[in-house]
């Protein structure tokens, strides 16, 4: 089990861990946010209080006679994780449901059957976006879904809930409350449970990441192991492919959804990153040529336009784009 040393950042992390269970308010997840950047000694302690819950909630259920009360002590140091099955509950269903409008017309191409009594669908409704523009759907619930190209996402809608299976691609999320139905996004082996909020959701070739324009999230861990993440308006969280674990960064949020206006904006981005979103918008895989990896991007480029988009990543990076058989390259430029 993990061990919680007796120094003022566990027990400020303890504190933190509590605080958190069952809040939505913003400004205090900012700052719990601030105080994890802080110090890295605040990010350890907080992953040691947070692994004590995890392995707390794989023991077995204690006698009755003891009271439902597990405390686990390593010198000065107590965490108490007191009734553990109510407070395991409070953490699963701690996202607020949302609020019920008219229903709206959808503006890109619906693959389904037709809906019963015109308001709740039997199954899901497959909506894509093979263009080269931004699309935009307009949920029957007054939610509303903008689609990157080349995006795929299955929305079923229900009485008592409202999902959206992300296929590939991505989707700005703008989710309208409803007091008896929680919305659900499930990408990439993740569940992200919203409190009527707007976000962005990548599931892309083993990238994945979410981004909150406004409101509240909750992210799964993808193994049902760890506590679920919470991000608050203005932060991020991401995956690139082949990694273990994620990143919770600030970043800002209509640089990270200026897609939806024909716009890629980077902030000091590896070129790694750039060559996948280039994948996207020239329709072809990108490769990243060994002696420029090193470089990092920042720059705002159009992708209303394969070709003009293709001429700004020559004219803004130390780069050229070259055609091979199986896509296209950065290389050195000459």
């Amino acid at each position: 089990m993990a061990r919680m040393e007796s120094n003022g950042a566990d027990g400020a992390a303890a504190e933190w861990f509590v605080r958190l269970q069952d809040c939505e308010d913003e400004q205090l997840w900012l700052d719990h946010l601030a105080w994890l950047e802080a110090d890295p000694a605040h990010s350890a302690a907080y992953a040691r209080v947070e692994a004590l819950w995890v392995a707390a909630d794989g023991l077995a259920d204690l006698p009755a006679d003891r009271g439902g009360t597990l405390a686990v002590q390593e010198g000065a140091e107590v965490v108490s994780f007191v009734d553990r099955h109510a407070a395991r509950e409070r953490r699963r269903s701690w996202w607020l449901p949302m609020s019920a409008v008219a229903a709206a017309a959808a503006v890109v191409a619906l693959v389904a059957g037709p809906q019963i009594g015109g308001l709740f669908a039997p199954a899901g409704q497959t909506y894509r976006n093979g263009g080269d523009h931004a699309q935009v759907v307009a949920l029957s619930d007054g939610s509303r879904l903008t689609l990157n190209r080349d995006s795929e996402v299955t929305v079923t809608l229900v009485r008592d809930g409202r999902t959206a299976e992300l296929t590939t691609g991505e989707v700005i999320f703008d989710v309208h409350r409803e007091p008896d139905r929680p919305f659900t996004v499930r990408a990439g082996g993740r569940d992200v449970r919203v409190l009527g909020t707007e976000f962005d959701v990548l599931n892309q070739e083993g990238a994945f990441a979410v981004v909150v324009r406004r409101g509240l999230v909750s992210v799964s861990d993808g193994n049902g192991n760890g506590p679920d993440a919470r991000l608050p308006a203005g932060t991020a969280l991401t995956r690139a492919p082949g990694q273990s674990a994620d990143t919770i960064t600030r970043v800002d949020p209509g640089a990270a959804m200026a897609w939806e206006k024909g716009q890629l904006v980077f902030a000091d981005q590896p070129i790694q990153s750039i060559a996948r979103d280039l994948s996207r918008y020239l329709r072809t895989p990108v490769a990243v040529d060994p002696a420029v990896r090193h470089l990092r991007v920042s720059g705002v480029l159009s992708i209303t336009d394969p070709a003009t988009l293709r001429r700004q990543v020559e004219a803004v990076l130390p780069v050229r784009v070259r055609t091979t058989d199986t896509g296209m390259i950065l290389v050195p430029a000459d």
